[in-house]
């Protein structure tokens, strides 16, 4: 049985399992819509109506039948709907963003965008920027050769999705000479080694510092291989799993010097800035190659088991801590700006805030940092670093 086409169906938004849509009688109407919906799970009624609209919970459901009952002003009962069924699994999705500046190009800007099946671009906007664009495999790239300015911005997106709505999706990035990365960057490819026993069921009131000691890891390893973005909030009876984490390459590189107490930021291969740094007295900042595993913002400081709360006179991380993979070293602010390029630190490498903040922007966790001792000048490409 088959019913004529008596009420138009727009989805107007989606958030939290809560579809709302707009419904537009094709009839001269009277009083009030009313409505439910069918699902996998059965028959649900509207958490909210009004005149023209109505929202349901469609959690644990890809598809709904809408059934909406109107009365026409010669009295009869409408209920035909377009579109009968509704399809909303790709509604949960999320497009997959990627950047690169190409140095060897102008500084190009790439903006690499997988789109859901279902899911159509219907624009992208950043400063003044006219891009243009082509589909590869199953990406869309679109690019710009425009200068761009620097400091923090926004890349905007908005993408169609089927039955009307539109989806608008924001990415916060850094822009320094030229060379644009998501804020903060993102985290590079790694690899999850698990050690014995494998796993650990937190106890009440363990620590995730305590933990790590026992089986001799890193707490950055234990954050990053059970994607916990506060290692500080543990719940008892968590099951964490014990790994090791090992970073591949990445588009950022940290040189730094030791005999000249200098930090130099690269990007992909191409000497982006140089800053003055303090280290290591003697020879306590030891050369060799590391990874950033961890970057922390407004850092506290445990000195001896005392705990100095961030942004403290006496807490001399200042306002950004990039811990080594060697967990005695990071790259970190201070609060005494005057002792810049001495030797003073017990391994440590102290920026100023304001230059900490500047290549915690731009770089990714899991950026290779490498410590060399020479007289030697940061070479423009990376690849003739002695």
């Amino acid at each position: 049985m088959s019913f004529a086409i008596d009420h138009e169906l727009t989805v107007l938004s989606f958030e939290n399992e809560k579809l709302s849509i707009a419904v537009k009688p094709l009839y001269s109407s009277v009083g009030s819509l009313k409505g439910y919906i069918f699902t996998q799970t059965g028959h649900r009624l509207p958490k909210e109506i009004s005149e023209k609209s109505m929202s349901f919970d469609v959690s644990k459901t890809d598809w709904i039948v809408p059934e909406i009952f109107g009365q026409s002003v010669l009295s009869s009962v409408m209920r035909g709907t377009s579109p009968s069924v509704l399809q909303i699994s790709s509604y949960r999705s999320q497009p997959e963003i990627f950047l690169f500046t190409d140095v060897d190009n102008g500084k190009r800007l790439y903006v690499g965008i997988k789109i859901p099946r279902e899911w159509n671009l219907n624009g992208l906007k950043l400063q003044n920027a006219s891009f243009h664009s082509f589909a590869y495999s199953d990406m869309v790239y679109l690019y710009t050769d425009d200068r761009l300015k620097d400091g923090m911005d926004k890349i905007f997106l908005e993408f169609g999705l089927p039955y009307g709505l539109k989806r608008k999706v924001e990415k916060d990035i850094f822009i320094l000479a030229g060379i644009a990365n998501f804020l903060r960057g993102s985290t590079t490819p790694f690899v999850v080694e698990q050690v014995p026993p494998y796993q650990h069921v937190v106890k009440s009131g363990e620590t995730l510092w305590a933990i790590a000691n026992t089986y001799g890891l890193r707490i950055a390893d234990l954050e990053i291989a059970n994607g916990l973005e506060d290692g500080s909030k543990l719940i008892a009876g968590t099951v964490l799993k014990l790994a090791k984490v090992r970073f591949d390459s990445s588009l950022t590189t940290v040189v730094i010097n030791t005999m000249t107490a200098r930090l130099a930021l690269y990007y992909n291969g191409v000497l982006v800035r140089t800053f003055p740094v303090a280290i290591g007295k003697s020879d306590t900042t030891p050369p060799g190659v590391y990874w950033i595993v961890k970057k922390e913002v407004d850092p506290a400081l445990y000195w001896y088991g005392e705990y100095i709360p961030p942004r403290s006179p006496i807490n001399g991380l200042g306002t950004r801590f990039l811990q080594l993979s060697n967990p005695t070293y990071g790259i970190h602010g201070t609060t005494k700006p005057w002792e810049i390029g001495k030797r003073i630190s017990h391994g440590c490498v102290r920026m100023l805030n304001q230059d900490v903040e500047t290549v915690d922007a731009l770089i990714d966790t899991g950026t290779k940092v490498i410590v060399v001792k020479n007289t030697e000048p940061f070479p423009e490409n990376l690849e003739n670093l002695l």
